[in-house]
């Protein structure tokens, strides 16, 4: 599971653990990483890395297992800025961790899980991979890719019993919601029908879900969760 200090990451591992998955844990920050080591093996590496990500799945595999899913919940929200203010070297920074690292990840894992003949992916995009979100461009176009990657991937490796799908995640109480509060110096409550923010065990129940209780055929799936807000 990458991405596992983050909030969503984080609340994933405990519940995964929870249930009994025994996990390898990857963060590049090693603080983050040691927060969430009692749930499983945990391993520092840098997702914008080639070489890292293909060293990681190969300690996996020669000291864990073969791995039998994954959850890719590494993400940034980059710039909150209007478009013409922007940065290409940030937005170019938002893309390697959000969308380039799940393209290594998979590259690295997908001929493991066919060889075995079945694994689950889950990738977390977000309610704004949906739609659009002011000033955060970056972030939103970078969600809509993660969407778009669920959906082909899932195509691709449906015959070999593997299966991939999405959880979108509207506002989630996190440091980064908080971030995106103060830049924008504004909160989303009032429009969300519940008229609050998701939990991250809230979004963690869904992920479990999908590693460990969801049928086989449901893949390609993007699953909302956010309140009502897109309803």
């Amino acid at each position: 599971m990458t991405g596992a200090g983050g909030a969503i990451g984080a609340s994933v591992a405990g519940e995964l653990a929870r249930r009994g998955r025994r996990l390898v844990l990857v963060d590049s920050d090693a603080s983050a990483l040691g927060a969430v080591a009692e749930h499983g093996v945990p391993m520092q590496a840098d997702l914008t890395s080639d070489e890292e990500v293909s060293e990681l799945v190969r300690r996996t595999v020669a000291e864990v297992g073969v791995p039998t899913a994954c959850v890719n919940a590494a993400g940034i929200e980059g710039p909150v800025a209007p478009v013409e203010e922007l940065a290409l070297e940030e937005v170019a920074r938002v893309y390697d961790v959000n969308v380039f690292a799940i393209f290594r990840t998979l590259r690295a894992l997908l001929p493991h899980f066919k060889r075995h003949g079945s694994g689950r992916v889950v990738n977390i995009a977000s309610g704004a991979g949906l739609g659009g979100v002011a000033y955060m461009s970056a972030y939103s176009s970078s969600k809509h890719a993660v969407v778009g990657i669920t959906r082909s991937v899932a195509a691709e490796v449906a015959a070999d019993n593997v299966s991939v799908n999405a959880v979108c995640p509207g506002c989630v109480e996190s440091p980064m919601m908080a971030r995106i509060e103060g830049r924008l110096a504004a909160s989303f409550r009032d429009a969300i029908p519940m008229r609050r923010y998701a939990e991250p065990s809230e979004v963690a129940g869904i992920v479990a879900y999908l590693i460990c209780d969801a049928p086989p055929y449901l893949t390609g799936a993007s699953l909302v969760v956010d309140g009502g807000l897109r309803a």
